[in-house]
């Protein structure tokens, strides 16, 4: 039975889903046999030390059920790409540290759902932008994104995000906006007065850390590079 997700909107309006954007890629070189073989053990080695299911349950998706993303609810003036029929799931760890103005970094592992089969990869991102607050942690984050890997994990971004505070740790949520033309940096404000923001992703993250406040704001432009394992 192919495996579902569902995410809802709730308390907005004006979203329109018809208006989602293929976006053509070029299919990466696949792996050897041996280079295969290599690369699955890694993982699976991985999962074990680790004691962590979600290594193991990627790898077993290499030939999945075809999965699904349904969107439901509206957003007003802003757009979402359609998650038809590829998604992406990413998994893996951030940090972020700053006052007013942040840095970021992290990396993990990418799940590309795509037929006829999946495909694994590796991704690793930087970033700098602005929190409303003096905080530094770390966080397991999980992404949900609408689109290819190449398409809407590799390249630019921009990330909206809200953490909680609960004691030493934090929850949070984010949404994972497309970069507008030209990319995030440098910017251009001529091309920025015609851009309109396009929806590529939602995520959720569980961290460690310190913050001066209990919740955190931030916008977070970065750039992602993956690879493609199997």
């Amino acid at each position: 039975m192919p495996g579902q997700v569902r995410i809802n909107f709730n308390g907005f309006t004006g979203l329109d889903v018809t208006r989602g954007t293929k976006v053509p890629v070029a299919r990466p070189r696949p792996m050897g046999t041996i280079e295969s073989a290599a690369a699955r053990a890694s993982i699976h080695a991985a999962s074990t030390v680790s004691g962590s299911r979600i290594l193991s349950d990627l790898l077993s998706l290499v030939t999945p059920p075809m999965g699904t993303i349904t969107l439901g609810g509206t957003i007003p003036g802003i757009r979402i790409r359609s998650p038809y029929p590829d998604f992406t799931v990413a998994w893996g760890y951030a940090g972020t540290a700053g006052i007013i103005i942040a840095a970021t970094a992290g990396g993990g592992m990418y799940f590309w759902n795509k037929r006829p089969d999946g495909e694994i990869g590796l991704y690793g991102s930087v970033g700098a932008g602005i929190i409303s607050n003096m905080a530094a942690g770390v966080a397991a984050q999980v992404v949900f994104m609408f689109g290819p890997a190449p398409a809407v994990l590799a390249g630019d971004s921009i990330t909206l995000s809200v953490d909680i505070d609960i004691g030493g740790g934090s929850v949070g949520g984010m949404i994972v906006l497309a970069a507008p033309p030209g990319g995030v940096w440098p910017p251009n404000p001529a091309l920025l007065r015609t851009w309109i923001p396009e929806i590529t992703g939602v995520g959720l993250t569980l961290g460690v850390g310190v913050s001066a406040l209990p919740v955190t704001l931030s916008v977070m432009p970065s750039r992602t590079a993956t690879v493609a394992l199997f």
